[in-house]
């Protein structure tokens, strides 16, 4: 680069750099956000600025804010009004007249009751739309009531907002010689700000949660306003939070090289330098960047701006752009603030001077604007508001350069945002008075290059291109965005976007009728003309003009929830009205849509009370052949407001389906309409069981009468689905009916003639053999009908037979004009359904089918013609002679258990095991080691029930992991390991009863040798021997059980998805159940006996020696968790209590380990001595040979020898069961005398102590030949045994 071109690049680069350091804080603020209008002083009004003009609106919605200073009274004052240069009357306005709110729309006159107070804010919006009749207003967000007062709307109003108007704000205005002159006495006492124009119809949650963002047609910006002499003033008391901005700016990229710089990389530049810029509580979400290109015509309209100060010369390496850029502001701010804060970030001088492109923004260019939304396809700049008609005039750069970039000059109209696809006309032409009215439908397809949304240009273009005197475009609309198709090309101007669209406009043109094939050319030829401006182009194809012929809706009686309704009928494009029948004072509307089919619309009940407002108002409603539909739709709405429904509201409601079904003309559409009826009462938390019939009968008629399709329909709803397809008799060979569902409330698919695959869940083969039953082919007979039916709510049918339940959906088959029942076929119906719950083998499963007449007309499961052709753990297969409603019923005598319940059991029941393990351990550890312990046969029987507890615990615990690993081996060992260790325990059980039963009630001459060895054998052979006669009988009777419910009784303790246990109901009823009936049949008589001989005992027992009611609680609870009798709870876990049971079973039976250890270890005197000798230390250990330990046993006398007295009985003192008793007194201490401790049950029990000798010195010496039983013969003496060693011991001490 030479010295000379280096000049002016030096220049430029320095002017731009000072400049911005300088007027950074000096630039004007073109947003008024922050500022008001105070029109409470010498202030008369605003106006809006003459180069911003409304066009006509179809829809428009208005926002603002005011504040008084004063209270209002009875004066009259105006917010804002807007009027047409011609009309006389008021377009539109809002005020306040005797205190109260006012809205003026076309001349007419709407109160409320608002009385606004003064020193706060309110938030006012109005909205309106061409398909309704009156404003809707909004005070803070909420719908107030208005009232319609003088009301002379003239016509051509009715339809549209006047263009060209003139706005004020403030006061009130007319016009003379096309000024504005402002009416005395009207202005607003008060603030006003934030007033913004949209031109479409706001939603009420559009209007309460974008209440923040700019308009689309008026902004409250300076370039939007003449302040008059009225400058606005801040207000800090007024704030709007907001988080989506869109940022406009023009920036300069410098090259030191003096070289061009290419779009992407001023774009990345300018991304780059954004990113850092930006505040931290600030996000850049899009971005785009446009090279800035003007046409001659567009230069000679612009004052010269900074970089053309250089002679008019182009700087060499300096290119300028436009900037379109989305912010997201987190956490949201004031929109002044962010306006503010976004002008000093980015104005701020941005110095690189190492750095080939340098970056400096035009500070004069930032603005900032609150949008509704993030735009998806950013567009130029220039066209960010295509709504406003800008009319060419000099600016300079100290204003916002954007109003002096490409415009078109043609009007155009506000066009709803993306949320919906319809653009109205903006245009609107007088026609004359003489003309006739023809209507065309025009269908195109359009391509648009530039980069703009297409119904942001497509009606304004339609307008300007057709004829202004005798052509207007009624209504546009774009089909869906999902079926449009965009791509991108590259031009010499850089990236523009090709879109394609299709588009459906009405035209109306005035002419005379005879010129009809004439008036399609002249709309057809200007369509044709390819349109570009520079920036835009557009280019029709595939035009079709067809003529509407049906002009208005035809007249129609409406039956809602809101009242009936008569419909006039209505030319198209306009509206009807009708009174509201609960309150006539308010209207309802309904838009008749002009097209080729011309029609109604939804019509608008908002302002009308429900007439019929609970489902038992529905009897008063009168079903016919002309409201069938409508009643449906009354049902549908009613059903959404209820979850559940009482048997009269039933009633009700199926008494009108009945109705419907047989008065009214079932289309597709009705059908779609009574099914998706049927599916909200199916779903609900209702009692069906009586309906089940009426139910399926409704189902059945829909699918006999339904008319208006061809072939085959399905209508589908969840939980139900109707297929019904027209055969052609003699080429029907075979039909199938296949359904795809889940459980999650989803419709279902249907499939008609397809393989069943993995997901299907029922599924019917109809044989050939079937259309013997067919009607012969007649010229005055329909084709013979076959219907499908699906049930996927199970609730809805109820089993008859006892432990039996529906485990599959409910599937069916019929045909319609059949000949003859279906019946006794020579080939069968092949019915598949998924279990809804696996089943396991050996649980029975039975086909059925629904017999209408069974449980007197309500309906039940029969298994007439029906049989199971195999079954596994997801389907049945069943044969069937006939049609109907087919299902698979389940053997479910082991009643499920709710999932909560479930889950709580399961945690117990793991729980209570491994507390259980743990203190049966220390039991058994602690009688093993202590050999003292053990010397009676009572404990050596408690060690052998605890170890076979303890084994079940573990085995049990380990189960489902084993399981998990798939092995059928170690699955089959670990389940006979269970089997074996439930019988060793039931066994010892039983053997403690029997040595109980020995030692307190057969109490003399018994005498057992080997007496442990053989009670050993009894308790770990007989269940050995039963486990190996079940692998020998059936090995299969072992494996792997998928429960699916829970069963804590015997034999099923465990809820696993996976578990290894008997699989043979019978194996299990014969081995375990019978086995355990046996046990504890003969424990609960030993136990009855028992407490009938302590009672007996206690009524002989000298006075005060009894105790209290709390020993002998503990006496008996120790007894029954010995004899096992806990587990009788589990033949009782059935009916109404059978959860509560459950609970008990689970708690009782699990701990029964830690209860052992309770009564046996931790309440036993001399198992604490042990504990206290051998494990305590310090000031809790005894000493073995201390006088508290002299009590201990003597020991067990091998062998028995008769005594004189008490022939057959030795006394064994053992440290389980014997203590000393020594006299108080120690001059007499050798003369007491010794008597057995009769342990802690008979002492909990108070059984009568031994008194001690009066006199005499002897002691009982130890009795020898006793029974071989004697520990429990000293816990548990019975009366007679009390009484002879009483005898025996009073003669000891005599003597």
């Amino acid at each position: 680069m030479s010295s000379l071109q280096k000049f002016p690049h030096a220049f430029f680069t320095l002017f731009l750099l000072s400049s911005s350091v300088s007027s950074v804080e000096q630039v004007p603020q073109s947003s008024l956000w922050g500022k008001v209008a105070d029109f409470g002083n010498s202030c008369s009004h605003w106006s809006l600025r003459p180069h911003v003009s409304i066009p006509a609106l179809h829809e428009f919605t208005v926002c603002l804010y005011i504040k008084f200073d004063k209270v209002l009274a009875s004066s009259l004052w105006t917010a804002f009004m807007y009027r047409h240069p011609v009309n006389q009357y008021v377009e539109l306005g809002m005020g306040g007249k005797q205190g109260h709110l006012v809205v003026w729309l076309f001349g007419g006159e709407w109160t409320t009751q608002i009385v606004l107070v003064p020193s706060q804010w309110y938030s006012l919006c109005l909205t309106w739309s061409h398909v309704k009749d009156r404003p809707a207003l909004y005070v803070n967000g909420n719908l107030v009531e208005m009232a319609a007062r003088d009301v002379n709307t003239p016509p051509s109003s009715s339809c549209k907002l006047a263009p060209d108007g003139t706005l004020t704000l403030g006061a009130t205005h007319t016009l003379k010689n096309g000024k504005i002159l402002v009416i005395p006495f009207t202005s607003m006492p008060g603030k006003l700000s934030l007033f913004r124009l949209w031109g479409r119809e706001r939603s009420t949650q559009e209007v309460t949660s974008l209440n923040c963002s700019e308009g689309d047609l008026v902004n409250w910006e300076t370039d939007n306003w003449d302040t008059q002499i009225c400058a606005p003033l801040p207000d800090p008391s007024l704030k709007c939070e907001w988080s989506i901005f869109e940022v406009r700016l023009t920036f300069f990229i410098i090259r030191h090289d003096g070289n061009h710089t290419e779009l992407f990389k001023a774009r990345d530049k300018a991304h780059r330098w954004l990113e850092k810029v930006l505040p931290v509580n600030m996000y850049l979400h899009g971005l785009s960047v446009f090279e800035v290109t003007r046409s001659s015509e567009e230069e000679s309209l612009i004052k010269p701006s900074r970089e053309d100060m250089l002679g008019g010369r182009a700087v060499p390496g300096v290119n300028r752009y436009d900037c379109l850029a989305y912010v997201n502001v987190i956490p949201s701010l004031d929109v002044a603030t962010v306006q503010v804060e976004i002008n000093t970030k980015l104005g701020a001088p941005n110095p690189e001077p190492n750095d080939l492109l340098h970056l400096q923004v035009d500070v004069y260019s930032i603005y900032a604007t609150p949008v509704e939304r993030f735009s998806i396809a950013t567009t130029h700049p220039s066209t960010i508001k295509p709504e406003v008609v800008t009319k060419p005039f000099p600016v300079t750069t100290t204003s916002r350069p954007f109003t002096a970039f490409p415009a078109t000059t043609f009007k155009t109209t506000t066009t709803p945002d993306t949320s919906t696809s319809v653009a109205t006309a903006t245009t609107i032409k007088t026609s004359p008075a003489d003309a006739s009215e023809l209507f065309f439908e025009v269908q195109m397809n359009v391509s648009l290059t530039g980069d703009y949304e297409p119904e942001q240009i497509l009606s304004t273009w339609l307008n300007s291109s057709l004829p202004d005197n005798i052509m207007m475009v009624l209504d546009l609309q774009l089909l869906p965005k999902a079926q449009r198709r965009y791509r991108r090309h590259l031009t010499t101007d850089g990236v523009h976007a090709l879109s394609r669209v299709s588009c459906i406009f009405q035209v109306q043109v005035m002419m005379s009728p005879s010129d009809t094939l004439q008036m399609e050319n002249e709309i057809r030829d200007p369509l044709l003309k390819p349109f570009t401006n520079g920036s835009i182009s557009i280019r029709t194809e595939d035009i079709q003009i067809s003529r509407i012929l049906i002009l208005n809706c035809n007249a129609e009686i409406h039956q809602t929830r809101r009242g009936l309704f008569e419909w006039p009928t209505t030319a198209g494009g306009k509206n009807a009205t009708q009174p509201c029948p609960k309150n006539p004072q308010q209207f309802a509307t309904r838009h008749c849509r002009l097209c080729l089919s011309t029609h109604w619309m939804a019509p608008d009940l908002e302002a009308c009370a429900l007439v019929v407002q609970t489902i038992p108002d529905l009897d008063d409603v009168d079903v016919t052949a002309e409201n069938a539909l409508d009643v449906v739709e009354m049902i549908e709405g009613l059903l959404n407001n209820h979850s559940t429904l009482s048997y009269k509201e039933l009633v009700t409601v199926l008494n009108k389906l009945k109705d419907i079904v047989t008065l009214g003309v079932v289309t597709p559409n009705m059908g779609q309409a009574l099914v998706n009826v049927i599916s909200d009462i199916l779903k609900s938390d209702s009692h069906l069981v009586p309906f089940t019939n009426i139910i399926l009968n409704i189902t059945d008629t829909i699918g006999n009468r339904m008319v208006g399709y061809e072939g085959t329909f399905t209508l589908v709803a969840p939980a139900i689905g109707i297929s019904v397809v027209d055969v052609v008799p003699g080429q029907f060979s075979s039909l199938t009916f296949g359904v795809s569902s889940d459980s999650t409330g989803t419709n279902p698919q249907i499939f008609i003639n397809k393989d069943p695959f993995n997901s299907t869940v029922a599924f019917i083969s109809l044989p050939s053999v079937l259309q013997r039953n067919f009607p012969q082919k007649s010229m005055n007979q329909n084709l013979p009908r076959v219907q499908f039916q699906f049930y996927g709510m199970p609730l809805l049918f109820t089993s008859s037979q006892k432990g039996q339940t529906l485990n599959t959906f409910v599937v069916s088959a019929s045909v319609i004009n059949a000949s003859s029942p279906i019946k006794n076929l020579d080939e069968y119906v092949k019915v598949m359904l998924q279990h809804l719950i696996p089943n396991t083998p050996y649980r029975d499963v039975q086909c059925v089918y629904w017999n209408f007449n069974k449980n007197d007309g309500h309906g039940g499961w029969d298994d007439y013609g029906c049989r199971k052709y195999n079954s596994s753990s997801d389907y049945t297969t069943c044969l069937c002679d006939h049609l109907t409603h087919f299902g698979v019923l389940l053997d479910v005598s082991r009643t499920q258990v709710d999932p909560a319940n479930e889950q709580i059991l399961t945690i117990i029941t793991y729980l209570g095991c491994g507390v259980s393990s743990l203190f049966l351990g220390i039991t058994v550890l602690t009688y093993t080691v202590f050999e003292k312990l053990r010397r009676d046969y009572p404990s050596q029987i408690l060690i052998n029930l605890s170890l076979a507890l303890l084994g079940l615990n573990l085995v049990f615990l380990v189960n489902s992991w084993v399981s998990s690993w798939g092995l059928y081996g170690l699955c089959v060992t670990v389940a006979s390991m269970m089997h074996y260790f439930l019988l060793a325990s039931f066994t010892w059980m039983g053997l403690e009863a029997v040595n109980m039963y020995l030692a307190l009630v057969k109490v003399f001459n018994v005498y057992v040798p080997s007496y442990i060895l053989k009670f050993c054998v009894l308790g770990w052979g007989l269940p050995l021997v039963i486990c190996i006669l079940v692998l020998v009988v059936n090995r299969e009777a072992y494996g792997n059980h998928l429960y699916t419910d829970f069963q804590p009784s015997l034999g099923s303790p465990h809820n696993s998805d996976s578990f290894c246990w008997l699989q043979d109901n019978v194996t299990f009823y014969v081995s375990v159940v019978a086995y355990a009936v046996l046990v504890f049949i003969f424990n609960t008589a030993v136990f009855v006996v028992v407490l009938l001989q302590i009672r007996h005992m206690q009524v002989n027992s000298p006075a005060g020696t009894r105790s209290g009611l709390m020993h002998d609680l503990k006496g008996v609870a120790s007894l029954t968790l010995l004899l096992g009798l806990t587990w009788t709870i589990g033949f009782f876990t059935w009916g109404p209590a059978r959860v509560v049971l459950l609970y008990l079973f689970s708690g009782l039976n699990t701990l029964q380990g830690l209860f052992i250890f309770l009564f046996h270890c931790l309440m036993k005197e001399n198992v604490r001595k042990q504990w206290r000798i051998h494990i305590c230390i310090g000031r809790f250990r005894l000493d073995e040979y201390s006088e508290w330990s002299n009590s201990a046993s003597v020991g067990i006398v091998a062998k028995p020898r008769s005594h004189p007295l008490v022939p057959s009985i030795r006394s064994v003192k053992s440290s389980s069961t014997e203590s000393t008793s020594a006299s108080s007194d120690s001059s007499q201490r050798d003369s007491s005398c010794k008597r057995p401790n009769l342990g802690l049950f008979v002492n909990s029990l108070a059984l009568p102590r031994a008194q001690r000798c009066p006199t005499g010195t002897g002691a009982l010496p130890s009795q020898r030949g006793m029974n071989p039983t004697p520990g429990w013969r000293n816990n548990l003496l019975g009366q007679q045994e009390q009484r002879q060693i009483m005898q025996h011991m009073h003669m000891q001490c005599n003597t």
